[in-house]
């Protein structure tokens, strides 16, 4: 069964980099461009992980991932941050809330993708024990 990934994220180019490269290695790319429709999206969707960038328009990153983590549907998906910001207290405020991985862009891609399944493949095992 393929795995769905939600693409939290402003930048159009980014976007379109790494939504190819997931699709490349088999996952099913779905975006939403604003912390707006970055939850209704979330519920919607219920993908199997959110890449979630921090600093977007009507909203930021910590802001989703506490509306995300406060609603039944999707308080258990797991969310790597992708983001520019590396100041520890944002890390942190992203740790507490349950983030799976935390990478400042420019991520190596290599290494994102290996988080990625990673996450995926611990999410399953969990689900099946």
């Amino acid at each position: 069964m393929t795995k769905t990934i939600l693409i939290i994220d402003d930048n159009p180019d980014w976007v379109q980099m790494i939504s190819m490269r997931l699709q490349r290695e088999g996952y099913q790319v779905e975006v939403a461009f604003d912390a707006v429709n970055a939850v209704s999206q979330a519920i919607k969707l219920k993908p199997d992980l959110i890449l979630l960038d921090i600093m977007m328009p009507a909203g930021d990153g910590i802001g989703v991932l506490a509306k995300l983590r406060g609603n039944v549907n999707t308080f258990n998906i797991p969310v790597i941050a992708l983001t520019v910001l590396s100041d520890e207290q944002t890390v942190e405020a992203m740790v507490e809330l349950g983030v799976s991985g935390y990478f400042v862009k420019p991520a190596d891609r290599s290494k994102l993708i290996e988080k990625i399944e990673e996450v995926l493949t611990e999410k399953s095992i969990r689900l099946t024990i």
